[in-house]
């Protein structure tokens, strides 16, 4: 989620399950896989003449029985149930884009798919495989629904060809009883961020847990907030578009601190690159680090894992005195309908049903996935769901409206190639293989050419 790379798992939450971004990547026997053969747009459906169900396959990426089950419980499900005249079918593989990637290219693959990100839409938009959803999402009154931002990172020349399944923000979270322990304040800018790590490190213990070794995209997210904390939103928003270049002394200024960070050993005793994922959130959950920086795609999972403190998030500190305490924030994914599908409409269906839910959104919220970019009624929410949860989907909310102190995730705004460029290769700047000027001078020259492509989504 990104998700790291984000992923996706949709509906009104699923990011939580796969996230895009920062989550893992589990295998699960009973999904149909691409090992198997998934099937193509153009082949799947019934006979209509015969009143046989209209089949369509919704492809995504990989998960655990856990995620599937709840994928199923508030997304498929009920879909099915209250369309008698169609049945959805998960697809799923644990390398999902990429084997998205060669389906649509040879005009096949499935009816609906996830994305990572908005981004990754533009490729498919030039080579028509994807379908223009503008008519669709303004007849559905979904333009009006969706969050402004989250609507206009998947516009494409002014065209909508996907929507964002979920939306998510990267967060500094903390163990409040260690922080009330040590009588620490919880940070706003470098200097006091400074003061918890070094004291957290005086006492034998990690400062901000953090791991990539198992799924190097990871990296993405301490860059995406180091860019943003430091330089700025409108900064970093002018890059995006072409107006800056990334070679210019304010990102070199906070690539800089980032690996500043590193060197201290505030991040994972300058050992993100050799450990895991899970077992830099155990550091956290077992009380040996006092705070780990991830997305709200683990409300659920830190709810289930964490039983022995209290804890909470707040957005990252401010890297310079110019900016304010950033909330990178994000689509989760996106979700596209293939243009080669039989059945486009009933394809949208699908889609608008997963913004035309919200008691099964609140539940699913409460059960740990993420929420859809659009107002929800907080009466909704069952009562299982965490009062520490309930402020952090708050911030979230009062984040969204009003962005001045909203920063961009990579998975979101990034181009592809120049995103895998600069996730790939921050750890050789940590390791000392090569200066924060070279890091950034190739990223740039990568980020041009694929901005003269037209392959940059415009951002707002």
């Amino acid at each position: 989620m990104k998700k790291a790379i984000s992923v996706v798992l949709t509906m009104a939450m699923l990011g939580a399950a796969l996230t895009g971004c920062g989550g893992e990547k589990k295998d699960n026997p009973d999904v149909k896989t691409s090992d198997d053969k998934t099937p193509d747009a153009a082949e799947s459906g019934g006979n209509e003449e015969s009143g046989e169900k209209k089949k369509l396959v919704w492809f995504t990426e990989q998960m655990d029985d856990q995620q599937y089950e709840k994928w199923m419980k508030y997304v498929v499900t009920p879909f099915n149930e209250s369309h008698p005249d169609i049945e959805v079918e998960i697809s799923a593989s644990a390398d999902y884009e990429q084997v998205l990637k060669v389906q649509l290219a040879a005009d096949g693959g499935p009816d609906i798919c996830n994305m990572g990100g908005p981004s990754i839409t533009s490729e498919y938009v030039k080579g028509n495989k994807i379908l223009d959803l503008t008519e669709y999402v303004e007849k559905a009154g979904l333009d009006k629904k969706v969050f402004k931002w989250a609507l206009d990172s998947c516009r494409v020349d002014d065209k909508i060809y996907s929507l964002p399944n979920s939306y998510e923000a990267l967060l500094l979270w903390y163990n409040k009883d260690m922080f009330e322990e040590n009588g620490w304040k919880v940070p706003t800018n470098y200097e006091e961020l400074a003061t918890v790590c070094e004291d957290a490190q005086s006492k034998g213990l990690i400062p901000i847990a953090f791991g990539t070794s198992d799924f190097k995209a990871i990296n993405e997210q301490f860059v995406g907030v180091a860019l943003c904390a430091y330089a700025g939103r409108e900064n970093v928003k002018k890059a995006l578009n072409g107006e800056m270049k990334w070679t210019d002394p304010v990102f070199q200024e906070a690539i800089s601190k980032l690996n500043e960070m590193w060197q201290n050993g505030w991040i994972m005793d300058k050992k993100s690159h050799a450990v895991s994922q899970d077992d830099a959130n155990s550091f956290f959950y077992s009380q040996k680090a006092p705070m780990v920086m991830t997305g709200t795609w683990n409300l659920g999972t830190f709810a289930n894992q964490i039983t022995d403190f209290s804890y909470s998030a707040a957005p990252f500190p401010a890297l310079s005195d110019d900016v304010p305490p950033t909330v990178c924030m994000g689509a989760g994914g996106v979700i596209a309908i293939n243009a080669n599908t039989k059945y486009p409409d009933e394809c949208f269906e699908f889609i608008n049903f997963l913004f035309n839910n919200e008691e099964l959104q609140a539940q699913a919220v409460a059960d740990g996935l993420q929420p859809l970019p659009m107002d929800m009624d907080e009466s909704l929410y069952p009562d299982t769901l965490l009062d520490v949860d309930k402020e952090i989907l708050g911030m979230l909310e009062d984040t969204q409206k009003n962005l001045d102190a909203a920063g961009y995730v990579m998975w979101t705004y990034w181009p592809a190639e120049t995103r895998q460029y600069m996730m790939d290769n921050i750890e050789n700047v940590y390791l000392g293989n090569l200066t924060v000027e070279d890091y950034l001078e190739k990223a740039n020259s990568i980020f041009e050419k694929e901005f003269e492509s037209g392959t940059v989504i415009p951002v707002s």
